[in-house]
């Protein structure tokens, strides 16, 4: 009982811990194996980059409503509820559709609500820490990494006990025990009415270079993700049930370096730690085309321990510091979201033709270019944060 009391003192709430653990546990579960399933259901690399695309175009038409919605009308808890409500639904139906079409219906629904949710999740979790006055965001998301490692090394037993279908029941469970305990976020805000009165905030001039840089780095990271356990199983020889193993090991190593940020970070003003992300994060993905043996995988995976942390925590507190409360959430969908969305829905294609026509090396070299042209549109801008909307730091 008194280490559930020092828990709650230094992070407000042992629901928020939880909360954390849950939602990155239950993408945990299925995001080593949703693809490498889709790929033994006979769907293609280029279909899995066109339904990637498919999924970004309505998570571009739909997030940036929803939010802004939530925003005017303080209900980011409820938004919060049925982004995970629909990734329970998504997990549901791939453990109970024996059709392509329902199939590809569930891709659509949890590219809709994963990243999304975790987005506002982020935000809220922002929100919470600053109204009770604790920097302590990085050692927060390492709950995160940690249920992340946690549950993909449960998931490989899973694959073993009972196949696709239990870990994407496992998934669901989890996303509703996820949605029980976001009630430690507020119904509504109490500064509403004084919100309301505020009118319309214009944005920071930084936005603007940052949603051109999230484009470039968003194409580069989420056209990675998609097909690196693929990569893993096809050309690395890591058998399926392995791969909930190596999706642990790139949780694992994040978690002390999250932990670790909350010091580091302080030291950089917030966009030289986003650019050190970015350009570290395309380090990554071209060492990842070059790498040919599970046996430097590991090493590989540290540095991506180091560098994801900071590039993450950095942008998130970089969007938080240059939006007025009233559009936050709004701009973080934008960035986080929104920006990734446009990027999936132009690129996905065409990323999934080259992973299946010019190989890994081409593929990967790829993805770390883009991810080093965001990276220099933050320098080349980096005067245009209007230094009277960031703290000191940024």
């Amino acid at each position: 009982m008194s280490k559930l009391f020092i828990v709650r003192n230094r992070f407000g709430s042992v629901r928020l811990v939880a909360l954390q653990f849950l939602s990155l546990g239950g993408i945990g579960i299925v995001w080593p194996y949703v693809n490498v399933f889709l790929t033994d259901q006979g769907f293609s690399g280029t279909l899995i980059g066109t339904l990637g695309s498919a999924g970004a175009l309505l998570s571009l038409a739909l997030t940036p409503l929803f939010n802004q919605i939530a925003d005017r009308l303080m209900l980011h808890r409820r938004l919060f509820i049925i982004y995970m409500g629909g990734f329970a639904l998504a997990n549901i139906t791939f453990a109970l559709a024996p059709h392509h079409l329902l199939l590809v219906l569930a891709v659509l629904l949890s590219r809709l609500t994963i990243s999304p949710s975790l987005t506002l999740g982020m935000q809220l979790t922002i929100t919470f820490l600053l109204s009770r006055g604790k920097a302590v965001l990085g050692q927060l998301r390492s709950f995160a990494s940690l249920g992340f490692t946690l549950a993909s090394l449960l998931a490989g037993q899973l694959f073993a006990m009972g196949g696709y279908p239990l870990l994407f029941w496992v998934a669901a469970a989890i996303a509703l025990l996820t949605m029980l305990s976001s009630t430690i976020f507020p119904e509504g805000s109490k500064d509403k009415a004084k919100v309301e009165e505020d009118g319309k905030q214009p944005r920071n001039r930084g936005f603007y270079v940052m949603a051109a840089s999230q484009f470039f780095v968003s194409m580069g990271t989420y056209n990675m993700y998609s097909f690196i356990f693929i990569h893993f199983n096809q050309n690395l020889d890591v058998a399926s049930a392995h791969i909930g193993l190596w999706a642990a090991l790139m949780g694992a190593v994040e978690f002390p370096f999250f932990f670790l940020m909350d010091a580091i970070l302080p030291r950089f003003r917030i966009r030289v730690a986003y650019i050190i992300g970015m350009l570290g994060t395309a380090l990554f993905a071209f060492l990842l085309g070059v790498v040919q043996s599970t046996l430097l995988l590991a090493p590989l995976l540290i540095l991506r321990g180091v560098v994801w942390p900071c590039y993450q925590l950095s942008s998130f507190t970089l969007v938080n510091a240059i939006s007025h409360p009233r559009n936050a959430a709004t701009n973080q969908a934008i960035l986080q979201v929104t920006m990734p969305s446009i990027a999936l829905l132009l690129t996905g294609s065409l990323f999934g033709w080259a992973y299946d026509n010019l190989g890994p090396a081409p593929f990967f070299s790829l993805n770390a270019l883009m991810c080093a042209i965001g990276a220099c549109i933050v320098i080349a801008g980096f005067r245009l944060f209007d230094a009277r909307q960031i703290t000191a730091s940024a």
